[in-house]
């Protein structure tokens, strides 16, 4: 329900571009028609069929700036840097750019140049504060994650892709829940076809750790060979897989060593540039191997989140906004010795992010966690609405 003005909103725009496809059948020359059949075939995230439009447009209109800045930013979507570079320095060289046009040809070539230089990187660090609302517990956090591309050259685009992400919880002294954790996946990646849609699938090893806090057990090392398949289909549909397998190591002396296995699956739809909802779901299972009576989990979860990014037409506030929320559920069961605790989770949450410069922005969050643990037939409640506050830089 919350989608269907959205897929109405984009039928009525796929319509539109198919009466002007078909009366640029009957007027191939009409410019007017061309700019219109590329306006709309970028707001379908169509980039192929802008760009096409837009080279005919060129070749009939060689100065017209705007419609070249249009045709680099789309050539830049299908991951054409290099011809993208190439209009975006013909429209600098022209003189003619209004100064909003010529910061968006500066961030565009900068970020075109970088991308085509054969390494790329991004990625983002988040230092925030939360609050529990039940159990009055609060404490900063840190977060961060950096993805790092290397182009192996080739016809399809295979790149060495490593990723990396951190991070830590500290509430004050009188809880024993503060926490850290850390990941480090690399491994290549084909492209199946040589075009921006297509098949992806990367090999990887992944290593891991998690620190508890000071007072209790459990810290750990672990690692995991796997596979990751992303399809992005079209300009909105990407589906996805990841299956891994590995162990987990407790760094106690006497500690619990664990063989796993997971599998996730999903789907992502993007009605528009701005919008997006992802579906997802994962299974899998920890079993112990050092030990006579040995613990065994397994779990299974679902996912659905959406977001949405808008201007304000309004200066005083940041330019660019992000809402979104999320709804999950997920079971564990614990087995030990023949007795099984089940945990059951429900969450669901709120948040809005706004980027007061290109790239800091402040969020907040506000989560509700739902959680009933049963065992021996007897089933307690747990139940705590979380609030979060964070600054955060892009890069």
């Amino acid at each position: 329900l919350i989608s269907t003005p959205l897929v109405a909103q984009d039928a009525g725009i796929d319509a539109q571009r198919q009466v002007i496809f078909q009366q640029m059948l009957t007027d191939p020359a009409n410019r007017q028609l061309m700019r219109d059949y590329a306006r709309l075939s970028v707001q379908m995230r169509d980039f192929e069929g802008a760009a096409a439009t837009l080279e005919r447009l060129l070749d009939l209109e060689p100065e017209n700036t705007t419609a070249r800045v249009e045709l680099a930013i789309a050539y830049f979507a299908l991951g054409s840097y290099a011809v993208a570079e190439y209009h975006l320095a013909a429209v600098q060289a022209s003189g003619a750019l209004s100064p909003e046009q010529a910061a968006q040809v500066a961030r565009y070539a900068e970020e075109a140049a970088e991308r085509d230089d054969g390494s790329d990187y991004s990625g983002r660090i988040e230092a925030g504060y939360a609050f529990a609302n039940t159990t009055g517990e609060q404490g900063s956090f840190l977060n961060g994650s950096i993805d790092w591309r290397i182009d192996m050259g080739g016809p399809n685009a295979a790149q060495w892709v490593t990723e990396f992400g951190f991070s830590s919880y500290r509430p004050g002294n009188s809880s024993i829940n503060g926490r850290s954790s850390g990941r480090l996946r690399t491994g290549p990646e084909f492209r199946i076809t040589g075009d921006a849609y297509g098949p992806r699938l990367q090999t990887y090893g992944e290593f891991g750790w998690f620190q508890n806090d000071d007072l209790l057990p459990g810290d750990f090392r672990s690692w995991a060979l796997g596979a990751a398949y992303a399809n992005p289909i079209n300009e909105r549909f990407t589906l996805y897989a990841d299956l891994s397998a590995g162990m987990e190591y407790e760094t106690a002396a006497a500690g619990s060593d664990f063989q796993f296995h997971e599998f996730d699956l999903g789907v992502t739809y993007r009605p528009s540039r701005d919008t997006r909802y992802r579906l997802s779901g994962t299974i899998g299972a920890r079993n112990q191997v050092n030990s006579a009576t040995p613990t065994d989990f397994t779990e299974a979860s679902v996912r659905l989140s959406a977001q949405h990014a808008f201007d304000p037409d309004f200066q005083l506030l940041p330019n660019r906004w992000v809402v979104g929320g999320f709804v999950d559920a997920g079971q564990v069961d614990m087995v030990v010795g023949g007795v099984t605790t089940q945990f059951d989770e429900q969450s669901y949450g709120l948040w809005m992010r706004a980027f007061v410069f290109e790239d800091i922005y402040i969020e907040t969050t506000a989560a509700q966690v739902m959680e009933d643990t049963t065992t021996g037939g007897v089933t307690t409640t747990r139940d705590e609405l979380i609030y979060t506050f964070q600054v955060g830089w892009e890069f």
